[in-house]
């Protein structure tokens, strides 16, 4: 059997005469049941009034807005380009594969030098750029490409390129034109040479550089894994 809206009115009017008639003569006997019946009719008093329903309309709409606002700011994030990263990451590419036609024989030794002169120069413009990125997933690939570089420090300096503190490469001609051609066929000619290894994180660079992040890094660049329940809950 179905209750009108008046009934309910009244069904409500009468608890809450009898939550007052109950708490006044607790509140004179003393105890806790004053204080629980007091509650109880300060509740009733907030639903009666609308005030309960005020608030909760009001918190429900910060709890959206600042939902919208972490999915938007997550968006912008993922949608992120660097058209620096992705302009020297191309070079790199392009320097790379020249050096992976030249001859290598002794009397092509200064075309060889100035083949991976160049190859240094793009290779610094592309890992400070990267290094540098607020996407994420480049300045990522920037500290792997690190890593590559550095395991390759033994043989680099066999052909007079060393690591700089900024990440940057120097090459020393003297000592390079002193490097066997077998050092720098393996440092620069054929698949899973240095520069080969260089060339793929390149593309890398470039395909994050213009698509944005593919994922969510911290702030040390390494991938996590996005917890939606915590952007929900306004801890992200």
């Amino acid at each position: 059997m179905a209750i009108g809206l008046k009934g309910l009115t009244s069904g409500l009017g009468d608890v809450y005469s009898s939550l007052l008639s109950s708490g006044m003569s607790s509140s004179a006997g003393g105890g806790l049941g004053g204080l629980a019946n007091s509650s109880l009719l300060s509740d009733y008093a907030s639903i009666k009034n609308g005030s309960y329903g005020r608030m909760l309309k009001a918190y429900y709409a910060k709890q959206t807005k600042e939902t919208d606002e972490d999915d938007s700011s997550v968006s912008k994030t993922k949608a992120g380009k660097d058209s620096a990263a992705s302009s020297s990451a191309k070079a790199v590419q392009k320097s790379a594969s020249e050096l992976n036609d030249l001859d290598y024989s002794e009397e092509n030794t200064d075309k060889i030098y100035e083949s991976v002169s160049s190859f240094v120069k793009d290779y610094n413009s592309m890992i400070k750029s990267a290094s540098n990125s607020k996407v994420g997933a480049v300045s990522n690939q920037a500290n792997q490409m690190n890593n590559t570089t550095y395991a390759n420090y033994k043989m680099l300096a066999k052909a007079g390129i060393t690591m700089n503190a900024d990440r940057t490469l120097s090459i020393n001609e003297k000592t390079f034109k002193k490097a066997s051609m077998s050092t720098l066929k393996t440092l620069f000619k054929g698949n899973n040479s240095f520069a080969d290894q260089v060339s793929d994180r390149a593309g890398q660079i470039y395909r994050y550089a213009n698509n944005g992040n593919s994922g969510f890094y911290n702030s040390q660049g390494a991938r996590t894994s996005l917890d939606t329940s915590s952007i929900l809950n306004g801890i992200v």
